[in-house]
């Protein structure tokens, strides 16, 4: 690793051409990854084997679209098939360091493994996240994710403390401790989920008399969630906080735990990882590869150009993103930039219309003063579908008289917005509790 720089924590890594990586870089590593996966993985073997792969094939010239899509569902038959951690494992046992879980937001979760290498490649990803997203040796963070096996706690506490902050790991639960540990300790940062600063900011005023934008905090590092990226979401944070707040953590525990942030520019996630990670996107109905260029949209698709315990090829995020820009930020860095627009499996179809759940945040958002940000779309089974229910988080402080009001004028704006019919209905302040883990945005109803 070069020296680490003001804006860059990696300069070697983070500034180099697409032409530099894929020469020096990417067509080694996956070939080597490729052959390490044959020789330790029956899982591997067998898909190579049922797709006329063999490991005589992988050399210069082999083409990583002739292998099949791999996604969550093929991991988790393959762990309950063959407990406790399947057949993908391509290391021996005394090999693996740390055994993880994804945060089953959208299955069963995934035991994920990780060897000494692995643990180090992600943590050296994590650190040049939240080295883009502002976070300096002078600066103290308390870490509010669950230390409980996910990777959010652990790994993502292990990559803060990389960059020389100070970390106080927090977890989850006993906020009015939390607000009363800031007052004593007078951290700089804060890393969360994006919804749990208004929370926290209700709690701050109704039993402590506290002001938020009086505490030390000037930096909400956001992740584990949509919403940091809906700009009037950001502006009420920021208002009510006076911090800047920035999505510092995207990233995905069964392939790496962080792989994207934004820098002070704001111009979208930076993709970090050129080389521990091969994207591709693709149309998630057609499966046809789309370009990395300005305004594609796609589904991320992602491949380990190197992970020893449990390698990944093609595996189907199931996210869908849309690119942003490509080549060099006024920062520096070379990655491609992103926006993540919602889950290709959670899209919906709405009288015609697809949007996905994430496109509500941006009309809750502007009631921060009267709602919480947290929301959940619920669905029957029931199709075509003519219009959705959308149950809200409202603040204790919005008496009755006022709900009604509110929920024609958010269901009008809506409407407006997105050209689909909602129906609001209320939920009481502190019924989604996100700070933990990932939320669904979407419940199945009878």
């Amino acid at each position: 690793m070069s020296e680490v720089t003001d804006e860059l924590w990696n300069p070697t890594a983070e500034t180099m051409s697409v032409e530099e990586f894929r020469a020096t870089i990417e067509t080694p590593r996956l070939l080597r990854q490729l052959r390490h996966a044959w020789a330790g993985s029956e899982f591997w073997r067998d898909r190579f084997a049922a797709s006329g792969i063999d490991a005589a094939d992988f050399t210069d010239g082999f083409n990583l679209r002739d292998l099949p899509f791999v996604d969550k569902s093929d991991l988790l038959a393959d762990q309950a098939e063959y407990p406790p951690f399947g057949r993908l494992v391509a290391v021996s046992h005394d090999d693996i360091r740390r055994v993880h879980r994804t945060s089953g937001t959208t299955s069963r979760p995934f035991l994920t493994l990780l060897t000494e290498r692995d643990s180090e490649s992600t943590i050296e990803a994590g650190a040049r996240a939240f080295w883009c997203a502002g976070v300096r040796p002078s600066d103290t963070v308390v870490h509010c994710l669950s230390y409980c096996m996910w990777s959010g706690g652990l790994t993502d506490h292990l990559c803060l403390e990389r960059t020389g902050a100070t970390v106080i790991p927090f977890g989850v639960g006993n906020s009015r401790y939390l607000l009363e540990l800031i007052q004593t300790v007078r951290p700089t940062c804060i890393s969360c989920t994006p919804s749990y600063l208004p929370r926290l900011a209700d709690l701050c005023r109704r039993e402590l008399s506290i002001d938020p934008s009086t505490l030390s905090l000037q930096k909400a590092l956001f992740g584990g969630e949509p919403g940091a990226q809906d700009a009037g979401f950001r502006e009420s944070i920021e208002r009510e906080w006076a911090l800047e707040a920035v999505d510092a953590n995207y990233g995905m525990s069964d392939v790496l735990s962080i792989f994207g942030s934004e820098c002070r520019h704001r111009s979208g996630l930076h993709f970090h990882s050129q080389d521990i990670l091969l994207p591709e996107l693709i149309d998630p109905k057609t499966r046809d590869t789309l370009p990395l260029d300005p305004g594609a949209q796609g589904e991320l698709v992602l491949t380990h150009l190197f992970r020893e315990a449990q390698p990944l090829f093609r595996f189907r995020t199931h996210d869908v993103v849309k690119i942003l820009g490509v080549g060099d930020c006024p920062c520096g860095r070379s990655g491609f930039r992103f926006a993540v627009l919602g889950r290709s499996d959670d899209m919906l179809i709405v009288k015609g219309v697809n949007l996905f759940p994430a496109a509500f945040g941006e009309y809750v958002s502007r009631y921060g003063d009267q709602l919480t940000g947290a929301y959940r779309v619920l669905l029957s089974d029931q199709e075509p579908r003519q219009s959705v229910k959308l149950k809200v988080e409202i603040r204790a402080t919005v008496d009755t008289a006022q709900r009604d009001r509110l929920a024609r004028e958010l269901e009008g704006l809506i409407r407006g917005g997105l050209s689909v019919c909602v129906n609001v209905v209320w939920a009481e302040q502190g019924t989604f509790n996100d700070a933990e883990q990932k939320p669904r945005l979407v419940e199945l109803t009878a």
